[in-house]
C-alpha cells in the first residue's frame, strides 16, 4: 500500500495503466490497493490535443501505475456524451480532491472557454457535485497551452463561474461558487510547467484528503452518482455550452454577412463617391442583421447565464454594424461637402467674367442650387434608426456656401481670373471699324543767308492734315555749298 501518496487523475497515461472502468461505465473488480490519505487529484485532458502531461488515452477511467495518477477522458463536440462518459466524469468529480483540466489552447481562451469542448467537461463535473449535499470544496486547475497573465486568469475564472451558475440554475440548486470551487490558472508550455502544475495539484489535494483507499473512494463515488441519477440523465450534453456556441456562431454568421455587404460601399466611398440609396439600405442591413441573430439565438434566451451572454454578443454585433454604418455615413457627408464646395467655386469662377450685377445674381442662384442639391443627396444618406439625419450637415453646408460666396471675390482664384481678363483686354489689338481717305498739304522752306554754317534752326506748324516747316542755315559762303550750286 502506498501511504500518504497523492493520486493524480489524468488523461495522459503510460503503457502500465490499470483500467478502472469498462466501456459500459462499470468499475472493474481489480482496482490497485493504494491509499488516498495524501489526497486524490484528477487531471482530465482533451482528446487529440498535445499535452506535456503525457500521451492521451482512450480509456474512460484508468490508473497510471508509473506516475500514480488516475486518468480520465474529457468530452468533445464530435458527439453527445454517452452514459459511460458521463459516469467516468462524474466519478472523477466526486472522487478527486483537485482536478487538473489539461489541453486548454490559446484559441479556447480567445474564443471563450464557455463555447469550447471544455465547457462540456466542466458542466459534467459540476453537475455531479451539485447533486450531492454539502460536498467538500474542490480545486480546479486550468492548464493553458500558452502564456497566462492576470487578464487571462481573470477571464477564465469568470467563465468557469458562469458555467457553474448556469449548471446550478439548471439543477435548481442554491449554491455559492466560492464555497464549492477554487480556480487556479497555470500555463503549461514546457515539461517544467507540467511538473509545476502537478506540484500545485498535489498541495491542493492534501488540504482536503481523507484516509481511505482508492477502491473505496471510487466505489462510494459511483454509488452516490447512481443514486443521484445524474449520469443516467441525458442532460450531460451541456446545452448551456451549446447555447454559448450557438450565440457565437450566430454572431460570426451575421457579422460576416454585414461586413460583406459593406465592402462595396467602402470601395465606392473610398473613391470619393456616395452610395445611392445608402440610408434605406443601411437601415435594412441593420434590421436584417439583428433580427437574424435574434432568431438564430432565440433558444438560448431561456438559460440564465446564456441570456446575459446572448445580450452581450448582440450588443457587440450591433456596435459592429452601427459603427460601420456611422463611419460610412460620415465619410459620405465629407465627400459630398468637398464635391459641392468644389463645384460651387467652379461655377463662381465662370460668373466672374460677367458684369457686377449679373455676377451677383448668378452667384446667389448658384448657392441656392448647390444647397438644394446637397440637401437632396443628404436625404438619401439619412439612417433614421441611428439618428443620422441631414439637419446638421445641411445647416453647416449652407453656412459654408455663404462663407465661400462672401470670400470668393478676394480669393486668389478670383483675383487671378480678373488679372487674366485685364491682361487679355489690354493686349488685344483693335481692328479698324471703317475705311477713309484723308488729303493734306505739307510745305517745306529753307532760308540760307551768308555765312559759313554757324547758325542752324527749324520751325514747324501742323493743322489737321496740313503742315508747314521752315528752316534757316547760314552756309551760303561755304565752299561746298557754292560748289553744289555751280558757283565759282
Amino acid at each position: 500500500m502506498l501511504n500518504g501518496f497523492v493520486f493524480l487523475a489524468s488523461l495522459a497515461v503510460a503503457a502500465a495503466n490499470s483500467v478502472l472502468m469498462d466501456a459500459s461505465g462499470s468499475l472493474n473488480r481489480q482496482i490497485p490497493d493504494v491509499s488516498t490519505s495524501g489526497g486524490v487529484v484528477a487531471v482530465v485532458s482533451s482528446p487529440d490535443t498535445p499535452s506535456f502531461l503525457g500521451e492521451s488515452s482512450n480509456e474512460l477511467l484508468a490508473w497510471d501505475d508509473t506516475s500514480n495518477r488516475l486518468t480520465c477522458r474529457g468530452a468533445t463536440f464530435a458527439s453527445a456524451a454517452s452514459t459511460p462518459e458521463r459516469t467516468s466524469l462524474g466519478t472523477t468529480s466526486l472522487a478527486a480532491n483537485a482536478i487538473v483540466l489539461d489541453g486548454i489552447t490559446e484559441g479556447d481562451v480567445e474564443m471563450d472557454l464557455r463555447m469550447s469542448r471544455h465547457a462540456r467537461t466542466l458542466t459534467a463535473l459540476m453537475r455531479a457535485r451539485l447533486a450531492m449535499d454539502s460536498p467538500p470544496k474542490q480545486t480546479i486547475i486550468l492548464g493553458v497551452l500558452g502564456p497566462v497573465d492576470e487578464a487571462v486568469e481573470s477571464v477564465l475564472t469568470d467563465e468557469v463561474q458562469s458555467l457553474f451558475e448556469a449548471t446550478a440554475a439548471e439543477a435548481n440548486k442554491e449554491a455559492e461558487f466560492e464555497e464549492m470551487y477554487e480556480v487556479v490558472v497555470i500555463p503549461i508550455q514546457s515539461q517544467a510547467d507540467a511538473s509545476n502544475i502537478i506540484s500545485v495539484a498535489t498541495d491542493a489535494a492534501k488540504a482536503s484528503a481523507q484516509d481511505s483507499t482508492l477502491s473505496q473512494v471510487l466505489s462510494a463515488a459511483q454509488t452516490q452518482l447512481r443514486e443521484a441519477g445524474v449520469a443516467s440523465e441525458a442532460l450531460d450534453t451541456p446545452h448551456v455550452a451549446q447555447a454559448f456556441l450557438t450565440c457565437r456562431q450566430a454572431y460570426a454568421k451575421q457579422a460576416r454577412t454585414a461586413r460583406a455587404k459593406m465592402v462595396p460601399w467602402r470601395s465606392r466611398v473610398g473613391r470619393g463617391l456616395c452610395v445611392d440609396g445608402f440610408g434605406a439600405d443601411a437601415d435594412a442591413l441593420r434590421k436584417r442583421t439583428l433580427d437574424g441573430y435574434d432568431a438564430e439565438s432565440l433558444a438560448s434566451a431561456g438559460l440564465p447565464s446564456v441570456s446575459e451572454y446572448r445580450l452581450e454578443i448582440r450588443n457587440q454585433l450591433q456596435e459592429l454594424v452601427d459603427g460601420g454604418i456611422r463611419e460610412l455615413f460620415e465619410a459620405q457627408v465629407s465627400n459630398l461637402e468637398k464635391s459641392t464646395l468644389k463645384k460651387f467655386q467652379a461655377q463662381l469662377l465662370r460668373t466672374t467674367s460677367s458684369s457686377e450685377e449679373s455676377a451677383f445674381d448668378d452667384s446667389a442662384a448658384a448657392m441656392r442650387t448647390w444647397a438644394y442639391n446637397f440637401d437632396s443627396t443628404m436625404s438619401e444618406l439619412e439612417v433614421s434608426s441611428l439618428g443620422l439625419t441631414k439637419d446638421k450637415a445641411s445647416r453647416e453646408m449652407s453656412a459654408k456656401l455663404n462663407e465661400v460666396l462672401t470670400e470668393f471675390p478676394d480669393s486668389p482664384q478670383a483675383q487671378l481670373k480678373r488679372l487674366k481678363q485685364v491682361k487679355k483686354t489690354t493686349s488685344k489689338e483693335r481692328k479698324p471699324t471703317q475705311r477713309a481717305v484723308d488729303l493734306g498739304l505739307d510745305l517745306v522752306a529753307m532760308i540760307r543767308p551768308d555765312g559759313f554754317g554757324s547758325l542752324q534752326g527749324f520751325a514747324g506748324y501742323q493743322l489737321g492734315g496740313n503742315s508747314i516747316t521752315v528752316g534757316i542755315h547760314n552756309d551760303a559762303d561755304d565752299p561746298q555749298v557754292i560748289a553744289q550750286f555751280g558757283g565759282v
